[in-house]
């Protein structure tokens, strides 16, 4: 008796739709790429429970006919390859025609759907692979209805995230149809609820309307044309990296992929311009000839391979670069100009004697401000006995005591002194918060609205006020008075950026946390930021106060110690 055997049609369609469907984000993405393959120009996702009790997708493409239909259910069963041939030169999203067979293996199915210039309708059912087709009334274009995700693998349903999340990777996901194809209209409701809509329009009005006027704002334009290889979209200045790779969107044949390879050639085009840690916000279209990739390479086709590799990586780096050249050379013109106004104003003003001392010390005491410490007349009365002596790179502050010296790490230690300022006021119920001069709108990708929404309760705990205003915009009235120093708009910003890359927990007192940390870190004095020497010992006696001083909240040293007797052995005054 063999202990080999075929397997069943089912059981075979439920083992594809391990690789194929992986949460209730893959059965939109299939259902999507079906519909941007139909020609449609209007799509609408309607999702219930983060889609795991309902995902309808309905569009006005093409439509099937009733054999059509029927056969679309079948495994392997496509319109869009017939040879092997065909596989070089894929220009569509969707081919190996297993996605709806995978996903009616897992979940219950109808479809109705109509030819155009139809009369009447197609209606089909799918039920534990029976699939039954009637005519129906319907516009034209195609509806498919998945209903009780997992329901027969009940390992596979427990093993889902919470539906929060589960909504947020399918936001995500439209995010990037949306501006993949920006002649295309989108809609994505959730729980009855329209978190995203877009209208057609060209490219950088659709980057406004996805992630806000900010990053539109802030983009640098790219093109690079060649045999073969064409390059278009944008890269984000600077002034909007991120401390994750969330921002990185790239586009290939209309196809949203991940390619670390590219990703480091973005990088590298920016040579030094970017801060340790950050990456490049962009959004790049590749066209390349079809037979110049294979996109058969990963089940859900997120990734590609390039036949030439390492010239797409040059194209790529040098089409950044120039982006980047342009734009300083752009930049170093404004200032002259605003240099040479500067210049001819001043010739006029005919500026006292000491006016420029009195500028600085205003500022200087202006800027003191931020730490919310009071004013201190006399350094030597300070209550620490480190005594701030000067500032390096930007970064560290020397200061001495009477074991010898001490470096410290500005950010890390203002970060501790914040966090601990904040942490107090929550235990001990004393938040304060301090309404802004005028409520300030920030706008928001739908994924970040998401992200705010969710948190937004723990937000008010620690002294934030805001309230949504419209769309994916909000206004923050007031912030934490600790935080009261600081652009609120920006704080807020960074804050949801956090959360979004954080842990997800159901815990109120870890998410309470979680905020105060990312608030005390996106407010903390900078690296690179230039300080007084009033200011560096206000932080060194702020510092001396809190109790585990010796780490900042994510875990790096604050100070690092250099005794005098290590300095003597070093200069060989002593034990030599």
């Amino acid at each position: 008796m063999t202990n080999i055997k075929v397997l069943s049609p089912s059981l075979i369609n439920q083992i594809a739709a391990g690789e194929v469907i992986e949460r209730p984000a893959s059965v939109v993405k299939e259902l999507v790429e079906n519909s941007l393959d139909a020609d449609a120009m209007d799509i609408v996702v309607e999702i219930v429970s983060g889609g795991l009790e309902a995902i309808i997708v309905t569009d006005n493409g093409c439509g099937m006919l009733a054999d059509d239909a029927r056969m679309a259910w079948e495994r392997h069963a496509t319109s869009k390859i017939s040879g092997v041939e065909d596989l070089m030169t894929i220009s569509s999203l969707g081919f190996r025609g297993e996605a709806l067979a995978s996903i009616a293996s897992v979940a219950k199915c109808e479809m109705e759907t109509k030819r155009r210039g139809e009369i009447a309708g197609v209606a089909v059912t799918v039920r534990d692979d029976e699939i039954e087709v009637s005519e129906c009334g319907c516009p034209e274009g195609t509806k498919i209805s998945v209903f009780n995700l997992f329901y027969n693998t009940p390992a596979r349903r427990k093993y889902m995230k919470k539906e929060s999340t589960e909504r947020q990777y399918i936001v995500e996901l439209m995010q990037e149809f949306a501006i993949a194809n920006p002649g295309v209209a989108f809609r994505l409701v959730s729980d009855g609820k329209v978190v995203l809509e877009v209208a057609p329009g060209d490219l950088e009005s659709r980057i406004a309307s996805v992630f806000g006027v900010e990053v539109a704002g802030n983009l640098m334009p790219v093109s690079y044309g060649g045999a073969g290889f064409k390059a278009s979209g944008f890269v984000g200045k600077p002034t909007i990296s991120k401390s994750n790779r969330k921002g990185q969107f790239l586009i290939l044949n209309g196809r949203v992929i991940k390619n670390h390879l590219i990703a480091h050639a973005v990088k590298e085009g920016f040579h030094s311009m970017l801060m340790h840690g950050k990456h490049p916000w962009f959004l790049l279209n590749l066209e390349v000839v079809p037979e110049d990739v294979d996109v058969n390479v990963h089940p859900r086709k997120l990734e590609v391979r390039f036949l030439k590799q390492n010239e797409v990586y040059r194209n790529v780096k040098k089409c950044v670069e120039a982006a980047v050249v342009s734009e300083k050379a752009e930049s170093r013109s404004e200032k002259r100009s605003e240099k040479w106004v500067s210049e001819k104003m001043s010739l006029d003003l005919r500026e006292p004697r000491g006016l420029e001392e009195h500028v600085e010390r205003e500022n200087r005491e202006e800027s003191f401000e931020i730490f919310q410490e009071g004013r201190i007349d006399d350094l030597q009365a300070a209550s620490c006995k480190l005594q701030a002596k000067a500032q390096i790179g930007d970064s560290y502050i020397l200061a001495e005591d009477e074991e010898g010296l001490v470096i410290v790490d500005q950010h890390a230690a203002h970060e501790r002194v914040m966090y601990e300022k904040l942490m107090k006021a929550l235990r001990e119920a004393k938040v304060v918060s301090q309404p802004v001069l005028a409520p300030q709108s920030v706008d928001f990708s739908a994924s970040e609205a998401e992200v705010l929404k969710e948190n937004l309760e723990v937000l008010t705990e620690v002294g934030f006020e805001i309230e949504e205003f419209s769309g994916n915009t909000f206004l923050v009235a007031a912030v934490p008075a600790d935080l009261a120093k600081n652009d609120a708009g920006e704080v807020l910003r960074g804050v949801v950026d956090d959360l979004g890359n954080a842990r997800r927990t159901n815990s109120l007192q870890e998410r309470r946390e979680h905020v105060i940390h990312y608030a005390a870190c996106r407010s903390a004095i900078k690296f690179g930021q230039k300080l007084s020497v009033v200011e560096m010992q206000s932080l060194l006696d702020q510092l001396a106060e809190i109790a585990r001083k010796e780490t900042c909240p994510h875990g790096r040293p604050t100070t690092v110690r250099v005794t005098y007797d290590e300095l003597e052995k070093r200069f060989k005054r002593k034990n030599f």
